[in-house]
């Protein structure tokens, strides 16, 4: 199968990456006594968790268009060689986190916590409060890894494959909204509530959906994306639409998220495949794309090793976050940079062998 080349996603994927570690950032002011941005609406109400979010509607996006790419051009989804490179792709630099954290962060996990997280249920030990609190990020590598596990299978379905996507959407939407309650009413666990409100304000396969939904319609040339390659001035305003909304902290009761997956799919769309839209992918923000994988990956480990062991101790405030930032951000993209060109390339390399 023919490479399909997508513009804009690698920024895109370094723009999410990014606010991650700046929301992480302020975390950690915070825990450790110095005074954070955190106050302020976009981290309390979209910062990096709605950065997560773009993530997941990027990852139903592409791998909704290889999917469809892949069943035009073979007639079948080969579900062997697409497990195989995930495996490749996610596993290495996922499994060496979790051991890096043990090692450098002296982090001794109970037997629970080690066995969810090194069977890709991280965002379960999350949910249950017994997460890997040495790199907690790793908990939104098991919400892709189970969403992969159910969706290529859906490839199998000839017909009606839209209606599928836009059932499943609303109905992972919904179903926490009736679940927790009816749960609730006949079963009075206070723990069992608080797992499932956990579970699901982590756990957003819809929020994939909403990519694949747009990926869907984008292989079909459903009327709407025709609509949108005529009018460049409303491609533009969906484009920035989902941007300027979380930036200014917009968020709605129940289904911010939700709100967001679907703007940001009908964004990422319009970056990737409108014929008369710019290409963003400049040098940096391509690269750092690139090698997001490791940004989202590596930093907490680099933030706790930072201020575990004081090792800025600046008084004046606005120096102190200009070294603080410069740190983390600088030891996490060198570290990224050399993880994805001597660990991560050789299994990309690997991985290549299972995409034809």
């Amino acid at each position: 199968m023919k490479k399909i080349y997508l513009k804009g996603l690698n920024s895109y994927r370094a723009i999410a990456a990014l606010i991650v570690i700046v929301g992480h950032t302020e975390m950690f002011k915070q825990e450790y006594g110095f005074e954070n941005f955190l106050n302020l609406d976009f981290f309390k109400f979209t910062g990096q968790h709605t950065a997560v979010i773009l993530f997941f509607a990027l990852s139903g996006f592409l791998i909704t268009i290889l999917f469809l790419k892949e069943r035009e051009d073979c007639n079948t989804i080969n579900l062997k060689k697409f497990y195989l490179r995930r495996i490749f792709r996610v596993w290495p630099l996922f499994y060496l986190v979790l051991i890096l954290s043990l090692i450098l962060l002296n982090y001794s996990p109970s037997i629970t916590t080690t066995v969810l997280c090194f069977t890709i249920f991280p965002n379960v030990a999350h949910a249950l409060k017994i997460g890997w609190t040495a790199s907690p990020q790793v908990w939104s590598i098991g919400v892709e890894e189970q969403f992969y596990l159910g969706w290529p299978w859906l490839f199998k379905i000839k017909k009606h494959l839209l209606t599928v996507f836009v059932f499943l959407f609303f109905f992972f939407a919904l179903l926490p909204h009736f679940l927790s309650p009816l749960l609730s009413h006949f079963v009075a666990s206070a723990k069992l509530n608080s797992f499932l409100g956990e579970f699901f304000y982590g756990t957003k396969f819809h929020c994939m959906a909403a990519g694949g939904i747009f990926a869907l319609l984008y292989h079909q040339k459903h009327w709407l994306i025709n609509w949108l390659n005529r009018n460049i001035i409303v491609s533009y305003f969906f484009l920035l639409l989902p941007f300027a909304l979380w930036f200014s902290a917009v968020h709605i009761p129940f289904f911010t998220d939700e709100m967001y997956a679907a703007l940001f799919a009908i964004s990422i769309l319009i970056i990737s495949t409108h014929p008369n839209i710019i290409d963003i992918d400049y040098a940096i923000p391509n690269y750092l794309g690139k090698i997001s994988f490791g940004l989202y990956m590596y930093h907490w480990i680099i933030l706790e090793l930072i201020f575990r062991n004081n090792l800025l101790q600046i008084h004046n405030k606005a120096y102190f976050n200009v070294a603080l930032y410069g740190l983390v951000l600088s030891i996490t993209i060198v570290i990224s940079a050399l993880s994805y060109h001597f660990i991560e390339k050789k299994f990309l390399n690997a991985k290549e062998k299972f995409s034809s």
